[in-house]
């Protein structure tokens, strides 16, 4: 009797053992899966996709420097990164817009055109850009450079529509809808299930997906597509 009652403790001592063992190499699979996908992605379409290096090399010959106005992108979002103070979303994206074309040389000048309380509209972006284009002009710019951000439903992606005008022609050379996604939060609560991170409603990464939007931006608007021949 007594042998049959230390077996049967040891059999169910053992399978819970087993089964809290399986539950952890589960959660850990999980989690090397997500960490090895966590990050950012981001396409974009071209609606006007102009060769911009050969379009500045052509009429910026000699000491004469294409100057670039980057504007506040227009953001009905209240929104801004708890790591930029109260920065909105529109001022935060330009920025990083504008750092991002400097690093690239194609325009000698960029220029941010910072200011706070920038009356710009969704109607301005869609139609006309008159006010951005005199704004720009006043300026003594060449170009400006300008963007609209979608109303995100989701915090983990947003949709950016980008132009840059010649200012002195009203042409668009590109217009651009960049769509940026990121699975940052998918990590977060895998890691808040496990205890291992807390539940926070401000850890949305928008520093990460404003920056990698910015590179893809800048990215497609001065890299022609590849034609295919076949």
């Amino acid at each position: 009797m007594q042998i049959r009652f230390v077996r049967n403790v040891a059999a169910r001592t053992v399978r819970p053992i087993c089964v809290s063992f399986l539950t952890l190499a589960v959660l850990l699979t999980s989690c090397s899966f997500l960490g090895d996908s966590v990050g950012e992605w981001c396409n974009t379409r071209a609606w006007v996709h102009t060769d911009l290096e050969s379009f500045v090399y052509q009429h910026f010959k000699g000491s004469q420097q294409a100057r670039v106005g980057v504007i506040p992108f227009i953001s009905q979002a209240n929104l801004a990164d708890r790591y930029d103070g109260q920065t909105g979303l529109g001022t935060q994206m330009a920025w990083a817009v504008q750092r991002e074309l400097l690093s690239k040389n194609v325009f000698p000048v960029v220029q941010m055109l910072a200011h706070e309380d920038w009356p710009g509209r969704k109607q301005e972006f869609f139609a006309g850009n008159f006010g951005s284009l005199a704004f720009a002009r006043d300026a003594g710019l060449d170009f400006v450079l300008i963007g609209y951000i979608d109303w995100p439903d989701r915090l983990d992606k947003w949709v950016i529509h980008t132009k840059l005008i010649d200012v002195h022609t009203g042409t668009t050379l590109w217009y651009g809808s960049s769509t940026v996604t990121t699975s940052r939060p998918d990590m977060l609560e895998v890691s808040s299930t496990m205890g291992l991170t807390d539940r926070r409603p401000d850890q949305y990464h928008m520093q990460q997906i404003r920056d990698t939007a910015a590179t893809c931006i800048v990215h497609d608007m001065l890299t022609l597509p590849d034609v295919d021949n076949g």
